[in-house]
């Protein structure tokens, strides 16, 4: 569940969220508690190699947007009138960011897929005991 929920969290495909929401309803079958989660701001939050441009007003305006409509539906995950705004609303941030940051200011979250092995770099490099 958590994995289909990542993956909506990147690319906003309605697939992931069903299958998702799926393996939450057979948890909860199951007498689970499961608490599924779109995470998509704190993903774009993190995708600013350059903290001044996560400062810029477009950039702004666009995470405000995202935070208010993720949390909309994190309150609410199986509302589906909230999953179709968040994805309108992602979808404009996402275009929009892209086309604006494309220089490597902006690392679009949906370009990585988070199964994958990542490779060490200096900003994830464990030195030292």
């Amino acid at each position: 569940m958590n994995i289909e929920m990542d993956y909506f969290s990147r690319d906003f495909e309605k697939r992931h969220y069903n299958a998702a929401m799926a393996i939450y309803g057979e948890l909860k079958k199951q007498g689970k508690d499961p608490y599924p989660k779109v995470h998509t701001w704190e993903l774009y939050d993190r995708a600013f190699p350059f903290e001044k441009v996560r400062r810029y007003d477009l950039v702004q305006q666009h995470m405000n947007m995202l935070e208010h409509f993720e949390d909309n539906l994190n309150e609410n995950i199986t509302n589906g009138q909230a999953v179709d705004n968040f994805i309108i609303v992602a979808h404009n941030a996402k275009a929009a960011l892209n086309a604006k940051y494309h220089d490597g200011e902006f690392s679009d979250p949906a370009n990585h897929d988070p199964t994958d092995d990542h490779p060490t770099t200096w900003s994830t490099a464990r030195f030292g005991a």
